[in-house]
């Protein structure tokens, strides 16, 4: 009866682990809805796109440097002692006086040369443009490849699950089959004991991985960019998917196909220091502009509005502003140095990742099809092994042993089998080419 007891528990124990999913249900989702949702709902792609608008408005504020500028300005006076009210235009003949005086002006400022600072500034605001854009395509690459790693991850827990449950339903198989073999005293408590503690083994292997499934769906929910967890929708077959030859490793040209979006970003920032450090160079020119002013002006007490215009040339030269052009100007050269060093090495940092993904989907695609090898060869060892454990030719716990490396070795086959899958698309990451399709045809 104790047995019995302890077959019941672990029954209820696996039941109950597989029925609590949390505090709330997860939603079963397809991989090509979860990226959908995710290009739309994610929050950190969010805030990048509103990063390219701000950019692209500042791109707007940087054009309209080149434009004439037209400002009202109005003013009311209430002074101590009485004022001219207009400016005197002949000798010997003061124009009206009043204490309180309304001065108005519509000004027209021509930019006419400005040192190529306006220039300059354009070029800074476009060079920030496209770094936004740069950065943007960063965090949608990472989000499809998040997306990506966690339903490769699905797909490994979901085998691995299912190798568990198989061997969960053999071993209460046999469970069942030695309790009615004690009752007739045909089974000694060792063997007993041994089958109880690699039940209750698997069972903790169960529970682990139904704890990551779980762990995976909050993941999958959060990326997307909703509050609620998401199960990938993931079947798992007993054949080694097929992914298309072209889209394998290959480390020949390596610095020719590095065309991904970090890379692009290192190198946006280097255009935009440049700019920055003309910017700072063109700030020690002078600039001319031409204006045009129309005046209203009348007294307070008695309106009366006498109108008058002026235009001219403005000519500036900066001489003194302590130091603050040259200080701008050193760490500007600094920052184009800084961005120059980041751009060689995100170059390098990238090149060695592509040989490195390379080496790691070479060893796992190697090991997986040697050990796929040997899985099938230690599962004729173990049919082999469980005819003669029925036979009563074998001892139980040589059959356990056997069965349990089986497991092992499948187990690490599903490992490298994924481990293959993440090489390829960590190439694909490197080379630019990573998007919807290419993630499809990795993941299928």
């Amino acid at each position: 009866m104790r047995y019995v007891r302890i077959l019941i528990v672990s029954l209820l124990l696996v039941a109950a682990l597989q029925a609590d999913n949390g505090s709330a249900t997860p939603v079963r989702m397809t991989l090509e809805q979860v990226l959908n949702q995710a290009l739309q709902k994610n929050q950190a792609l969010k805030a990048a796109e509103f990063q390219v608008q701000a950019a692209q408005k500042k791109v707007w504020v940087a054009k309209s440097s080149f434009l004439p500028t037209i400002q009202y300005v109005g003013s009311y006076n209430w002074y101590e002692k009485p004022m001219i009210i207009i400016p005197i235009h002949e000798p010997r003949r003061l124009p009206p006086l009043d204490d309180r005086v309304f001065n108005s002006q519509l000004q027209l400022r021509l930019p006419i040369f400005a040192g190529g600072q306006r220039f300059a500034a354009h070029k800074l605001a476009k060079a920030g443009f496209q770094e936004s854009g740069a950065q943007k395509k960063v965090v949608e690459n990472k989000v499809i490849q998040s997306i990506a790693n966690l339903f490769l991850q699905a797909r490994e827990l979901q085998g691995k699950r299912e190798l568990i449950a198989r061997r969960l339903q053999a071993l209460r198989e046999r469970q069942r089959e030695l309790l009615l073999l004690k009752r007739e005293g045909r089974v000694s408590e060792a063997d007993a004991a041994l089958l109880q503690a690699s039940l209750q083994s698997t069972i903790a292997d169960s529970v682990q991985l139904t704890s990551a499934w779980q762990q995976l769906t909050y993941r999958l929910g959060q990326v997307v960019g909703v509050k609620y967890p998401i199960a990938p929708a993931v079947e798992v077959t007993d054949t080694t998917p097929e992914i298309p030859a072209d889209l394998f490793p290959d480390t020949t040209e390596a610095d020719m196909r590095l065309n991904n979006p970090e890379l692009k970003k290192a190198h946006t920032q280097l255009v935009k220091a440049h700019a920055m450090k003309n910017l700072a160079i063109h700030s020690f020119l002078p600039s001319i502009s031409g204006y045009y002013t129309h005046l209203l002006n009348s007294s307070g007490n008695d309106w009366d509005p006498f109108d008058e215009y002026a235009f001219g040339i403005t000519f500036q030269i900066p001489l003194f502003e302590g130091g603050r052009r040259i200080a701008n100007l050193s760490a500007a050269r600094a920052a184009e140095k800084a961005a120059e060093a980041n751009l060689e090495h995100t170059r390098l940092e990238q090149r060695t990742t592509l040989e490195i993904a390379y080496f790691q989907w070479k060893a796992a695609r190697q090991r997986r099809q040697l050990l796929h090898l040997s899985v099938q060869s230690k599962q004729k060892y173990v049919d082999a092994s469980r005819k003669l454990y029925q036979e009563g030719r074998l001892p139980l716990s040589d059959l356990l042993m056997q069965e349990t490396e089986l497991l092992a070795l499948q187990l690490q086959e599903q490992e490298l089998q994924y481990a293959e899958q993440k090489a390829i698309l960590d190439y694909q990451i490197l080379i630019g080419h990573l998007n919807e399709q290419t993630v499809k045809e990795i993941i299928h």
